[in-house]
């Protein structure tokens, strides 16, 4: 189950989250579908399915998220930031503000800390900052 407004956007996520991986740098181990080992570690990631991938979104990080409720815009910001980042970076950006532009700039700082103090990191940096790029331009923002 899931919604217009979900349907509408989980392709987004999905086309940064790409197929499977296990970079050993990746703190989140194993990952298809940008579902990783760690936070899921029931599933069988190598063999999961890009339906059972979407399922996972839908309740884990849209629903349970609250995005549905949230205004156009702050909602898909918040979704793409919990995938990304995890809720607890997003309950963190949002005592800072609840604006969808500043939140994705304060995401952007984030990326920029965790890379800095992250050395295996560092490789990310660039997808993830183009990544917020194309969420500005897919949003107007």
């Amino acid at each position: 189950m899931s919604t217009k407004r979900f349907d509408d956007f989980i392709d987004f996520v999905l086309e940064w989250e790409g197929g499977y991986d296990n970079d050993p740098d990746d703190p989140g181990g194993e990952t298809k579908y940008g579902i990783d080992k760690r936070s899921h570690p029931k599933e069988n990631i190598k063999s999961l399915t890009l339906a059972r991938a979407k399922e996972i979104y839908f309740d884990e990080y849209w629903r349970a998220g609250g995005v549905e409720k949230m205004p156009a815009k702050l909602g898909e910001v918040i979704f793409n930031c919990r995938v990304n980042c995890g809720p607890g970076r997003v309950t963190k950006i949002l005592a800072v503000t609840q604006d969808a532009s500043e939140f994705i700039e304060e995401q952007e700082a984030f990326y920029r800390r965790l890379a800095a103090a992250r050395p295996k990191s560092q490789k990310y940096l660039k997808g993830w900052l183009n990544r917020t790029r194309a969420l500005r331009k897919r949003l107007g923002l």
